[in-house]
């Protein structure tokens, strides 16, 4: 028995068995703000490159460098990086520029927002030796040094007014808007072989008040100015702690950090966000050249760890695309081909838009499973990864706190990228798929609002007493599936009752009382659905007045009494009998019928004096 259990409990979690994952809309937890990549020292592009990574159109014709003209999808990027070309001096109105207007434009015609790096500064405001190990710049003091700024020295307010006048060029001469500007590229890396410089903590703590000041006075105080581009995600300079430590903080808008910190990255990749939107910037395997399905896959997973763990608003990758051979730094890459990666970042690029919020999906299986909406129009998207390599896994999905009536999966696998498939119907809250081994898989859907149900409108009704009302309440429900309507009654009198036909039917009855007459009376009928969203409809019932019955004749033959009465059609006639007018007893009763009625005593010999009456009833 124990070896049966342990198998059981095995066989349920490995790969290929139903997992169930639970997607609660209400359980919120950050912003997303996008994906995006570097465009940094790039200055020519065509129009459908742009498309490909900033658009959200389909069939973009792109012709790939190492390969047959291909149609593809774009995959809707949202966030450009671009490299700040340094000043060619430290004149406080120099103006630092950038080879890739025309990429940023671009990129912000798709609706992508554009930022900003410096991977230097000017070389007189520099010293040519590196702080943290023994580099010395090289080209003139650009590619690598350190930075000499300190609190409000002329070095800061120099430098700190070149940025801000290369976001005023920017916005004015080029109509590119910058909607944040880092402080620097890296600032802890040894490195003399390319545009880099070294700071301090302090020195970014001081220089951040300095570019808040000037982006103010240059009327750009909304730009968002992102601290401090470490290596790696750690920050194992303290910088952010160091600046985040006093009122220098309300200068910064954004915590950034790149992730060259292994193939794995930290082992924990929670940090403090210290209140501000948190951003990756950066990474990229930098060695070797794999354009392949399991790397696409192994991205879909660093960017799901981002999300989930780290709770990153954004998730950038290095280059867009590469212009040579080195391998893995661009999006596309090898002289700008198509790579799996490009299309796994589309899986989230695409569908996870500015403005969503991670929402919570609790999964039992192996799958890495993430999830997003928009309240504002109802739209959502699981993003679902299965790293297996060789084994698919029926995964269902259950909505809590919304529903939809399909949604649409797109798959990024060994042979599909970015492709849509047939939409998937969603059945009471949930629907059930097989995610492809080694695929990346985009559920899109639009949340279906649950609305309360209607009551079909009841005209007032006037009766007489003894006649017995029946009314059919009509219920409609717009929700599909349609949900457990339930009825009930708020307002009636004690002896009405409202019964159920059908999901969407119930009926109301009611046969007033003699004592009953003469009175209006207020019914309310209540709907709910499964949800507690409700209807009510009200109307009255007016019972008339009562009229005394009134006996026109009275006939004797054969032994036998006959009465005809006339009087209110709806009560019963009873007629009674007396022999002393004390003593009564029932003969006949004749139920709500027609009037004029005849009663009848058949039994007159028996009793040759003999009193009558007739009473209405109920």
């Amino acid at each position: 028995m124990r070896n049966y259990i342990f198998a059981a409990i095995f066989a349920l979690g490995l790969p290929g068995y139903a997992q169930v994952c639970t997607v609660n809309w209400t359980n919120v937890y950050q912003r997303i703000d996008g994906f995006g990549a570097s465009s940094a020292w790039q200055s020519t592009w065509t129009l459908t490159e742009a498309n490909l990574f900033f658009s959200t159109s389909n069939g973009i014709v792109y012709t790939d460098k190492l390969s047959n003209t291909t149609t593809n999808n774009g995959i809707g990027l949202s966030l450009l990086r671009n490299h700040i070309l340094y000043a060619s001096s430290t004149s406080p109105t120099a103006t630092p520029t950038t080879v890739e207007t025309s990429i940023m434009l671009m990129a912000q015609t798709n609706g992508a927002r554009v930022w900003s790096t410096p991977w230097t500064p000017a070389a007189g405001f520099k010293s040519v030796n590196d702080i943290y190990d023994s580099g010395v710049a090289t080209d003139g003091g650009l590619d690598g040094g350190s930075y000499l700024g300190s609190g409000n020295n002329i070095t800061n307010l120099n430098y700190a007014s070149q940025l801000a006048n290369y976001v005023y060029s920017m916005s004015n001469s080029y109509h590119v808007n910058i909607y944040a500007i880092s402080i620097q590229n890296e600032p802890d890396a040894d490195v003399t072989s390319y545009e880099a410089c070294q700071w301090t903590g302090q020195q970014i703590h001081d220089f951040a008040t300095n570019l808040y000041a000037a982006l103010g006075a240059k009327g750009f105080g909304s730009t968002k100015i992102i601290i401090p581009e470490s290596q790696n995600w750690t920050d194992p300079k303290g910088f952010a702690s160091t600046v985040m430590s006093d009122s220098a903080s309300n200068a910064v808008g954004i915590i950034a950090d790149h992730n060259y910190d292994g193939s794995t990255g930290p082992s924990n990749l929670s940090k403090n966000s210290y209140g501000k939107a948190l951003w990756e910037t950066e990474v990229s395997l930098l060695t070797g050249s794999d354009g392949s399905i399991t790397n696409g896959v192994y991205y879909g997973q660093r960017i799901y760890l981002f999300m989930t763990q780290a709770q990153a608003n954004a998730y950038h990758y290095w280059w867009l695309m590469s212009g040579n051979t080195t391998g893995n730094q661009g999006l596309l890459d090898n002289n700008a081909s198509i790579t799996k990666r490009f299309f796994v970042f589309g899986q989230y690029s695409r569908f996870v838009r500015p403005g969503y919020y991670r929402i919570g999906a609790s999964n039992t299986g192996n799958a890495l499973i993430s999830a997003y909406n928009n309240t504002n129009s109802g739209s959502f998207a699981i993003v679902a990864v299965n790293t297996n390599t060789s084994t698919a896994i029926s995964q269902t999905f259950n909505l809590t706190n919304f529903t939809a009536g399909s949604v649409t999966p797109w798959l990024t696998t060994s042979n599909l990228s970015l492709v849509s498939t047939n939409a998937v119907t969603v059945n009471n809250a949930s629907f059930t798929y097989t995610l492809p081994a080694l695929s990346v898989v985009t559920f899109v859907g639009q949340q279906q609002t649950n609305t309360p149900p209607t009551l079909a409108p009841i005209v007032n009704q006037t009766i007489n007493a003894g006649v017995t009302l029946v009314i059919t309440n009509a219920a409609t429900d717009t929700n599909p599936p349609p949900q457990t309507l339930t009825f009930s009654l708020l307002g009636a009198p004690n002896n009405a009752t409202l019964t159920p036909l059908n999901n969407t039917n119930a009926v109301f009855n009611w046969r007033p009382l003699v004592s009953q007459a003469n009175t209006t009376n207020p019914i309310t009928v209540k709907v709910a659905d499964s949800a507690s969203l409700s209807a009510t409809n009200s109307y009255t019932v007016t019972v008339n007045p009562l009229a005394q019955p009134v006996v026109s004749s009275i006939s004797v033959s054969g032994g036998q009494v006959s009465l005809v009465a006339t009087g209110a059609v709806g009560p019963d006639y009873t007629l009674w009998a007396s022999t002393n007018l004390t003593s009564w007893q029932v003969l006949f009763t004749s139920n709500s019928p027609v009037t004029p009625v005849t009663l009848v005593d058949t039994n007159f010999n028996a009793h040759p004096v003999r009193f009558y009456r007739i009473q209405l009833g109920p």
